[in-house]
Order: structure tokens, then sequence, then C-alpha cells
């Protein structure tokens, strides 16, 4: 992976001069949340889909070039999301311990609105691959893993502190393209999760070369 990343900086640092555009370099911390179906097939009953929402948090990199003219970025971004759910019956007894990821690999275009302004507002779409993974420690069953396609759109506000460091305020809208199913040994039961949307508030500072 930090070969993957290497190779991606060197190739933008030399484009860059060819594209009248700077390379930079940034993280993110952020919360999210994704929301998800859960169906569960039990033997003869089918149990209606139910609509699913957890928080994370999260952080990032993005690796990218922005234009000279302060008009457009473009960059690919490594993502992971983490969160912990415990869950408790009526007598305070731990009934679902869960570890919840998300990794996601995105490619993302940005129109900036006012480049002569310090704080410009911006947005784009991006497009990618997301891989989820959740481990029940109680419960084999309620653990699976998906992968899949990921796009959608974002937008924020960038703020120049300087010349070469910039703030990032944002949103993005995920739409993850994937499907996770479990069957129980020695039982019929089954367990379906479809993704469906990953929406992310995040704070980032970059730095301009």
């Amino acid at each position: 992976m930090t070969k993957t990343i290497r190779i991606i900086f060197v190739a933008l640092l030399f484009s860059s001069y060819s594209a009248h555009a700077s390379v930079y370099v940034g993280s993110k911390l952020g919360l999210s949340a994704i929301d998800y179906n859960q169906e569960l097939d039990s033997g003869n009953t089918n149990e209606d889909p139910l609509m699913i929402s957890d928080v994370y948090g999260g952080f990032g990199i993005d690796i990218g070039w922005i234009s000279d003219t302060n008009q457009y970025r473009i960059f690919y971004t490594l993502e992971q999301h983490d969160a912990e759910t415990e869950l408790y019956n009526d007598n305070n007894r731990l009934m679902m311990k869960t570890t919840d990821s998300i990794s996601q690999h995105l490619i993302s275009a940005e129109y900036l609105f006012l480049p002569q302004r310090h704080w410009n507002p911006y947005a784009g779409i991006h497009a990618g691959f997301h891989q989820r993974e959740t481990v029940d420690s109680q419960n084999d069953f309620y653990s699976f893993t998906s992968s899949g396609f990921t796009y959608g759109a974002q937008t924020g506000i960038t703020g120049r502190i300087g010349k070469h460091f910039t703030l990032d305020f944002g949103m993005r809208f995920s739409v993850l393209q994937s499907t996770a199913k479990n069957k129980k040994e020695q039982s019929s039961d089954t367990l379906k999760i479809t993704n469906n949307m990953l929406t992310v508030v995040y704070f980032g500072a970059n730095y301009r070369f």
C-alpha cells in the first residue's frame, strides 16, 4: 500500500508541470454513518428488511493536484472508518458485540467556485472501491465481509492559510453497491446485508507543494 501511494505521488508530481497545477497532500478526520438493509430468514419465517444506520469515526489521506488558478482539483483518497457496537438485553447481559470497519479507495474531481477568495466553496464527484468487514465476537452468524463499487458527490468549503496550507470542511454522500449473505451452519437461517449509503462529515488540512 505504501509503495502504491509513493508511485501515485511521484506520478502526480511530474504531471503537475505539464498540467499547470501543483501537487498537494492532505489528511482528514470526521464522522460517518452507513445506512444498510438487514434481512433475516429463519427457517420458514421471513422478517421484513430492517433499515439500520451505524455511526463511525474515520480518517483519510489525500494525494492529488490543484490547478494554478485554484479552480479545480483531482485527487486520490484512502479512507478508513471504524465503529464498535454493544447490544444488551433487559437483564443487562451482553448479547452482541461487533467491530465494524469500512475502507475506501476513491478518485475525486472537484470544481472550486471562488478561486480568488480565501474561503472557496466547492462541489465534486467521486468513484472508487470499498470493503466492509463486521465481526461479532458473540456470534459468527452476524459476521460478514462485503465489497463493491462506490460512487457519489461531495460539497464543502476550503480556506487558505498562508501560501502552502489550506483547511477543508465538507460532506460526502457515497452509494455503496455491495451485498453480503451468511448461512448458519446446520440450519436454514440466512442473513442478508445490503449496503446503501455512506455519509461522511469531515475536517481536513492540506499542504500544497
